[in-house]
This record gives structure tokens, C-alpha cells and sequence, in this order.
């Protein structure tokens, strides 16, 4: 539940669980057997976590800052740090597939569709920590703190990247 304040989380974490929770969807039903099929696939997981990357990035350069001086918390980088590796090693699972004999393209596929789903575990529960600090930063920053933070994030980004 939001005070009515800036909240730095929620929106954006629907976002990404939406976004998640169809990959989960499109991991389970896709075909790793049919090469075109599978490209689509790789090309929208790969790009799914560019932008977990970057969201990373994101809270790191805008929020985390105000989150350690105004609370002491300061794990979020090194749990994006985890999570980075983690997303490395899905893409080398998605490269393994990529890469195997026709007859080993379904074996791998399935692994690389479990490994996602740890990793969307992983990542959930991530999120809500982040979220669980919003009521002390509340409780610690004016408006003016809040609204200046997203100023500077919204500065920060290209007209594209915004709208997307």
C-alpha cells in the first residue's frame, strides 16, 4: 500500500514482474527444437534482461544512494550484483541451446527454462525487499528529497528510453 507519496518501486516492479511472468510463459511453450522459434525466443529473453540490467543500473545510480544515507541500507547492490550473474549465466544457457546438436536442443531448453524460473524467484522476492523500504524512506525524506531523485533519473534518460 502507497501513502500517496513518490514511490521509487511499485509501478515499475509491475512492469517487470508482467514482463517476467511472460517470459516464464513463452520459455514453457516455446518449441527449442525449431531454430527460428527459438531465435524469437532468445532475442526477447535477451533483451528482457538488457532491461533488468539496466533498471539495476538505474536504482543503483538514483535510489540506492538515498536508501543508504537515509537508512543505512546498502545490500541492494550486491544482490543486483547476484542477480547479474545470475542473468549471465541464462544467457550462457540460452547460448548452449544455440549452440547444441539438433537432438540435445530440447534437453538444453528445458534446462535453460528451469534455470529462468529459479532466477524469477530469485528476482521476485528481490523486488518486494526493495519495496519493503519505501515506508522508511517515507519517513525519513520530504517530498522535495523524493521528487528530486526522480527529476534527476527522468534528466538522465534519453526521450526513447523514457517511453518505452
Amino acid at each position: 500500500m502507497t501513502s500517496g507519496r513518490i514511490d521509487f518501486y511499485t509501478k515499475v516492479h509491475k512492469a517487470l514482474r508482467a514482463s517476467l511472468f511472460e517470459a516464464s510463459h513463452q520459455a514453457a511453450i516455446a518449441d527449442y527444437g525449431d531454430q527460428q522459434a527459438f531465435c524469437t525466443l532468445a532475442t526477447r529473453m535477451k533483451g528482457l534482461l538488457a532491461k533488468l540490467t539496466a533498471h539495476a543500473g538505474h536504482e543503483a545510480r538514483f535510489i540506492h544512494p538515498l536508501l543508504a544515507q537515509k537508512t543505512g541500507a546498502s545490500t541492494f547492490d550486491a544482490e543486483h550484483d547476484a542477480l547479474e550473474s545470475e542473468q549471465k549465466d541464462l544467457v550462457a544457457l540460452l547460448d548452449a541451446v544455440a549452440q547444441a546438436p539438433q537432438a540435445e536442443r530440447r534437453a538444453r531448453g528445458l534446462a535453460f527454462y528451469r534455470a529462468l524460473n529459479v532466477f524469477i524467484a530469485r528476482y521476485l522476492e528481490h523486488l518486494d525487499r526493495e519495496e519493503a523500504t519505501m515506508p522508511a524512506l517515507w519517513a525519513r525524506c520530504s517530498d522535495e528529497e523524493l521528487a528530486a531523485v526522480m527529476e534527476r533519473f527522468g534528466a538522465s534518460r534519453p526521450l526513447e528510453e523514457a517511453l518505452a
